[in-house]
């Protein structure tokens, strides 16, 4: 929930000591992760994360898992970078305790896609794909915590591509690993919510915003050419499948494919 008032001082940030991302999704999560920072880019100070808040007035973004408290971790300028057509960006700063919560890990895989698939698109004008949708949205609303590859403009475009048949689950994957993007944690409940605790914030810079602004432009620009282009080396490599496909082959035991 947003709070105003003055700005408050920022507690040191702690060392992240020896913790990599393979820490991070190991079964066991350590007590001592919720010493790692977890970013949140927002036009508004976020003491307390709601992960189904909608900004009075406004329709909700169409986002990759759905509604959620989407975070960055150990990584700031992805925020900044998300939410670049803003110019005022508060960077909220968290810690994260994990232990308890319902965490669904997602690799850069065909479960990954579908999901990204199934939140970016809400199939309206086929039909046929709504019990799936239905399916999918259900499944990830069953989990508190999700772990997964940060999506932007690029892969969005890339996986639109693969919803309209014009490319493979194997290429779009092998775009989302070339895009090299960092990794979000994403809040879907007011158990997990709670877990975030606030570590202060800081007022980006103009600068600093424009920098990435900038940078977001540039791959918006060029965004259609270089996804073609990546598509083409890729495709004397391709052993993917169409989506059409896909839903073909799976869309029948849907619920147990997810589940595995």
């Amino acid at each position: 929930m947003p709070i105003k008032g003055d700005k408050m001082d920022i507690p040191k940030m702690q060392s992240f000591g020896n913790y990599t991302e393979q820490n991070l999704n190991d079964k066991v999560i350590s007590e001592d992760l919720s010493r790692i920072l977890f970013y949140n880019g927002s036009d508004m100070i976020v003491e307390f994360p709601k992960w189904d808040y909608k900004k009075p007035g406004k329709e909700r973004e169409t986002r990759e898992f759905g509604e959620g408290f989407y975070t960055s971790y150990n990584d700031r300028n992805y925020p900044i970078y998300l939410r670049s057509d803003l110019d005022k960006i508060i960077l909220n700063k968290y810690y994260l305790n994990m232990q308890g919560l319902n965490i669904l890990r997602l690799k850069d895989d065909l479960k990954w896609l579908l999901i990204i698939a199934f939140h970016r698109s809400s199939f309206s004008r086929r039909p046929k794909f709504h019990r799936i949708r239905d399916s999918v949205r259900n499944y990830v609303s069953e989990f508190d915590l999700i772990i997964g590859t940060i999506s932007d403009d690029r892969l969005f475009s890339a996986v639109d591509f693969f919803l309209a048949d014009a490319s493979t689950d194997f290429v779009t994957i092998e775009l989302a690993r070339m895009f090299k993007l960092g990794t979000q944690y994403v809040s879907k409940s007011n158990k997990s919510d709670k877990r975030f605790r606030f570590a202060g914030f800081e007022d980006v810079s103009y600068d600093e915003i424009l920098i990435q602004r900038k940078l977001r432009e540039s791959h918006r620009a060029d965004m259609a050419e270089s996804v073609a282009i990546k598509r083409a080396e890729l495709h004397p490599i391709d052993t993917g499948k169409l989506f059409s496909n896909l839903m073909e082959e799976i869309g029948g035991d849907l619920d147990a494919w997810l589940r595995v």
